[in-house]
């Protein structure tokens, strides 16, 4: 909501309604844990519904904002995360079915159904949709020339419908469906690549680590999708890759981008800000957060944990020094 706010300078929503939206998500989120863990299905079936109707109520919300915005620079992207919020309202549905015990004897290709739109439509489309924008943010850079209104919104559009196709051949049991559709994905994926802006020596120099690291996790992204076509191809195991591809893809991606927003979001004018990019310009986290990733892909469980612990201890420290020089500040 904010993010489409700011982007499309619309004015926000009431208080009442994004407050209710993000309580009844808050809500919903936690009854669903505790019915889940508790074994009660009538808990996880009405905390499940309340999560979804939080969902669609997102949905409706982004769509007013798109249609009060005063600019439509940013239009492709918000209309893409009301794709993403319609992909992980019908996902979250196919896993109260599946968390209520109703699958039937359909439980693994609705579960395959489940993920692909968790996973690549709500979580990807909105990662997607915000690279074009976001990676000329990182390094103070203009949006590529090759990143127009009508090249995004078809590159959006062709990754929403992968993500159906791909969605739509899990549930009916058709492999060659499921894994044409994620190909198609990674290929959308590469045209999103080849839209974010070409950096100089200088720039890359500047941002470093964190740029570094916010490719990494697209490539990840990109070769775990792969993988996943394959192994849908091939009836094989997806459990390593859907892990490696949260890791290496996801998480890098978040964690590059939180690197860019924590000084950001700190302020207290230039120095300060330099100061910041200081703090959390960490080859530690680039390192670790590739060696997980690999680590995942080959099942190395304790080596994992090992390199998730010292890659989450970079990530606290870091945070923690972005929080004191915060405080130190309000001080003066």
């Amino acid at each position: 909501q904010m993010l489409a706010v700011t982007w499309s300078s619309a004015p926000a929503p009431r208080p009442a309604v994004a407050g209710g939206q993000r309580w009844a998500l808050a809500i919903g989120a936690v009854v669903l844990v505790v019915g889940h863990e508790t074994d009660r299905k009538f808990l996880f079936a009405a905390g499940g519904a309340t999560v979804v109707v939080a969902m669609v109520a997102l949905g409706f919300i982004v769509i007013r904002i798109l249609r009060q915005a005063v600019t439509d620079r940013f239009a492709p992207a918000i209309e893409a995360y009301v794709a993403a919020v319609v992909a992980g309202a019908v996902g979250m549905s196919l896993g109260i079915v599946l968390g209520v015990g109703r699958g039937g004897s359909r439980n693994v290709e609705i579960r395959g159904a489940h993920l692909v739109l968790n996973v690549f439509g709500l979580v990807g489309l909105v990662i997607a949709a915000t690279l074009p924008y976001f990676a000329a943010t990182q390094v103070r850079s203009k949006m590529s020339s090759r990143a127009t209104p009508t090249t995004m919104r078809i590159t959006f559009f062709v990754l929403a419908a992968a993500t159906a196709v791909a969605a739509s051949g899990q549930i009916l049991d058709r492999s060659g469906v499921a894994a044409g559709g994620l190909i198609t994905y990674a290929m959308g994926l590469l045209v999103v690549a080849a839209m974010l802006p070409v950096y100089s020596k200088g720039r890359l120099r500047w941002a470093g680590p964190r740029l570094l690291q916010l490719m990494s996790g697209i490539a990840w992204w990109v070769a775990m999708t792969v993988a996943l076509a394959l192994a849908s191809l091939r009836g094989t195991d997806d459990h390593a890759i859907l892990q490696t591809l949260v890791i290496g893809g996801f998480v890098q991606i978040l964690v590059a981008s939180l690197a860019y927003l924590g000084p950001v979001l700190r302020g207290g004018g230039h120095q300060r800000l330099t100061a910041g990019f200081a703090i959390t310009r960490s080859w530690v986290s680039l390192t670790a957060g590739n060696i997980a990733a690999v680590a995942a892909l080959a099942g190395g469980g304790p080596v994992l944990a090992a390199v998730l612990a010292v890659w989450l201890a970079d990530i606290v420290i870091r945070a923690g020094g972005l929080l004191a020089g915060t405080k130190s500040s309000d001080r003066v």
